[in-house]
């Protein structure tokens, strides 16, 4: 399975600057409050649960990802309080989670997703009404050599910068490994020449629902990605 391939080199990708800056806007822009019930979909290694742990240690995470290896290096992290993590295809789990969180959130998921709108279907009826959804996904053309560019020059200092210069070899294999999937996605889902979920216009499709209020979309992950943000109303919109 590529993803558990991926998983070897996956924490070098989420080291990345760019990656990090991500992170943060994407733990902004959920609006966290203590007691609040989040659903990490697709959660990897954990990259979210750290950041998570560190700003909003009063909320309650749930992880899921379908990669054992994944879940093997999120779990084996210093945790001082564990998010609760699951092993489980997101749209089975997800089958009993109706009305359940307070937040749903996505790290680079949509665009491998089987069927985007099937799960996304399933990712509204989990939220609580008056809950909200925040997701990154890469745009069409994603260039990760843009990401390590923007990491090298953000590295300071002789020994930052050959410390970064040290990770190359693997992260052009992350590279790779990352590429040899998305090909298996496009052509798992006969999707060559559908790249509406890798397309601003097209993912406001994507998230139009009865149920969420208009989706926000803007550049995120150093212009390689977006950020879609949408809140669901306490009745279907009409």
């Amino acid at each position: 399975m590529l993803w558990n391939l991926y998983a070897a080199c996956f924490d070098l990708v989420a080291g990345l600057a760019p990656y990090q800056d991500m992170l943060d806007e994407v733990v902004t822009e959920l609006g966290l409050r203590p007691g609040m019930r989040v659903l990490d979909a697709g959660c990897g290694t954990g990259a979210l649960e750290v950041r998570l742990a560190q700003r909003h240690p009063d909320v309650e995470v749930v992880a899921v990802d379908a990669s054992p290896a994944m879940l093997v290096r999120a779990r084996r992290r210093p945790w001082s309080t564990s998010p609760r993590f699951v092993a489980a295809d997101i749209d089975d789990f997800l089958a009993n989670e109706k009305g359940s969180f307070d937040r749903v959130v996505s790290v680079n998921v949509i665009w491998a997703l089987a069927n985007p709108r099937r799960t996304i279907e399933h990712l509204v009826d989990c939220l609580a009404p008056g809950g909200r959804m925040v997701h990154s996904t890469p745009r069409w053309c994603f260039r990760f050599d843009v990401i390590v560019a923007r990491h090298l020059r953000r590295a300071r200092g002789g020994r930052g910068l050959l410390r970064a210069l040290r990770l190359l070899p693997a992260l052009a294999v992350a590279g790779l490994l990352n590429l040899a999937i998305v090909l298996r996605v496009l052509a798992g889902n006969h999707a060559w020449r559908d790249r509406s979920r890798w397309q601003a216009d097209g993912l406001a499709r994507l998230f139009s629902h009865s149920s969420l209020g208009p989706a926000t979309i803007r550049p995120i992950y150093a212009g390689q990605g977006f950020l879609v943000t949408c809140d669901k109303t306490a009745a279907p919109l009409v």
